[in-house]
């Protein structure tokens, strides 16, 4: 068979997160009794690396190491492996979804699952509210640059069960105003400006209040 014709066998499994020899094995058990390989051999078809992926998807639930994805995988009866963080089906490498997915677990084992995030761009409110859709996280957001009134202000945070003024982002000094101190024993501030950073933050002050 043409050389063109034929994949290395661990590299295609390295394509998929497998980069550990363990985990690499557990992959080939599950090619091998699909009918796809034996043991023997180091090469596959190059025509069969649908089926190959059609394979792994089906049997093996792929996941980084990170206890946030662990705790969110559903593995439907799959075997779960620890896989390159590229390749977790829950992550997919980035760290604000990592982040953000511990953020929403440790608010809801605090019993604070209403978040109130004060500042921040546009694009954080989107995927901040995009990300946390369905999990059990309620959050709102206020613009750092329109003014809120004191009484609009209160009803926010008395509404919330932690909030966040985000620093060092789209925030009006009469915008933060408003919040800072109307309840100092559910807010904090974030003086770092990442999305995966604020959800840092959040994990860290409930886990210190628990």
């Amino acid at each position: 068979m043409p050389l063109e014709d034929v994949l290395h066998i661990n590299t295609l499994l390295k394509e998929h997160g497998f980069e550990r020899v363990a985990s690499q094995q557990v992959a080939r058990a599950a090619l091998i009794e699909a009918g796809l390989t034996n043991s023997r051999k180091q090469n596959i078809a190059a025509d069969k690396r649908d089926r190959v992926t059609a394979i792994i998807e089906e049997r093996i639930a792929r996941v980084c190491g990170a206890p946030a994805c662990l705790a969110a995988l559903d593995a439907s009866g799959r075997r779960v492996v620890e896989v390159a963080s590229k390749s977790c089906e829950v992550c997919g490498g980035s760290d604000n979804t990592r982040a953000l997915n511990q953020m929403s677990q440790d608010l809801i084992a605090a019993g604070r699952p209403r978040l109130l995030v004060v500042g921040g761009s546009p694009n954080a409110h989107t995927q901040l509210r995009q990300s946390l859709a369905g999990s059990g996280v309620e959050v709102e957001t206020v613009p750092g640059d329109r003014p809120t009134g004191s009484r609009h202000a209160r009803e926010l945070v008395d509404r919330a069960d932690v909030v966040v003024i985000w620093a060092n982002t789209i925030l009006d000094h009469k915008v933060s105003t408003a919040f800072t101190g109307v309840a100092p024993e559910k807010t904090f501030t974030c003086a770092r400006r990442s999305v995966s950073a604020l959800a840092q933050e959040v994990s860290r002050h409930v886990t210190r209040q628990r």
